[in-house]
């Protein structure tokens, strides 16, 4: 049914995409939205980051890099990572893997985080911590 021509380009586009998925891409945080030239936060400096979202390799890339990467992104905001989840096949196809961390203020527990997801009608407090004000 197929002619050598489809054949040639079933295999070197099924090639491509197994080529793709092997290399090795540094892990990076994934911003949501970074490319829409629509929104308001457009090209703007972050004020305050409640999680952080890192998509990885999991073949190049060790827990201790991640949470390392998450420890500074909250540290910029005064602060703590605290490793939420991990997702399969949420970012690129050369970074599959997500891990997701909240950050925490001095004092928060995951616990009272976990609360605060779990109703979201109940009061929530402002971003950023009050320490820091």
């Amino acid at each position: 049914m197929f002619n050598n021509f489809s054949k040639k380009i079933i295999f070197a586009s099924a090639f491509i995409f197994l080529l793709s998925a092997c290399t090795n891409v540094a892990p990076y945080i994934f911003v949501g939205g970074e490319f829409n030239r629509e929104s308001s936060d457009f090209a703007k400096e972050l004020k305050d980051r409640s999680s952080v979202e890192i998509c990885y390799n999991k073949r190049s890339t060790t827990p201790k890099i991640l949470t390392q990467m998450a420890t500074d992104e909250c540290r910029r905001f005064g602060k703590v990572a605290h490793f939420m989840k991990n997702e399969n096949l949420a970012c690129t196809i050369s970074a599959p893997a997500k891990a997701v961390y909240w950050c925490l203020c001095p004092g928060e527990t995951a616990q009272s985080r976990q609360e605060q997801e779990k109703n979201p009608f109940a009061k929530k407090e402002e971003q950023g911590c009050s320490s820091l004000r």
